[in-house]
């Protein structure tokens, strides 16, 4: 297993995973626990209607208990219930919107944070600032892909599969955001240095 997987599967998931699957209430119980901030905080960058939300989550871990028999064992919980979740948001928006077709204009949110510990002089303000200033500016689909990988760790075929999009279309929006960055690397560097020298 490669090191990008190693990063997003917590060593007993798929062990909690077949014995629910095998219908131990405890386990189950235990992958909602486990699982459902985590979500929520993945759905809430897409819809930030909570109590939306909150019905998606729980739709979600009731289709799982209901059909517990027929689900796949998996390696990868993390990204069997993101993917599950984005779906039900995006079916379930598109029935509370009368069917009208959803397109790439969803938002997405990435907040980047510094532990306000960290945040002692100006020169991390505005640091803290401008990676936000770059992130915000980012297309909704490379913001999501952001989020996937770095705050969550998933891999591009994890990614790939719960967006719905080629492995490809994967890296290529990757490299366009990467681009986006490059643009204020360079008075990020400088801050950075001017912050540590």
């Amino acid at each position: 297993m490669s090191n990008d997987n190693n990063r997003s599967v917590k060593p007993d998931d798929a062990v909690l995973w077949d014995l629910f699957r095998g219908g131990d209430e405890s386990a189950y119980t235990k992958l909602m626990k486990a699982y459902s901030k985590t979500l929520f905080n993945y759905g809430f960058r897409i819809c930030q209607d909570k109590d939306f939300l909150k019905d998606c989550i729980q739709d979600v871990f009731l289709e799982l208990w209901n059909r517990r028999l027929k689900i796949s064992s998996t390696p990868a919980v993390k990204y069997y219930l993101f993917k599950a979740l984005r779906l039900r948001i995006f079916r379930e928006q598109a029935k509370w919107n009368r069917g009208e077709p959803l397109d790439d204009n969803y938002g997405f949110v990435v907040e980047f944070n510094i532990e306000t510990k960290m945040i002692t002089d100006l020169e991390t303000l505005e640091l803290s600032a401008r990676i936000q200033h770059v992130l915000n500016a980012l297309p909704n689909r490379q913001r999501e892909i952001i989020y996937l990988r770095f705050y969550e760790g998933l891999d591009f075929d994890n990614i790939s599969q719960i967006m719905e999009i080629s492995k490809q279309s994967v890296h290529n929006l990757l490299q366009k955001a990467y681009k986006s960055f490059r643009s204020e690397w360079l008075i990020l560097i400088a801050l950075f240095l001017r912050d540590v020298i």
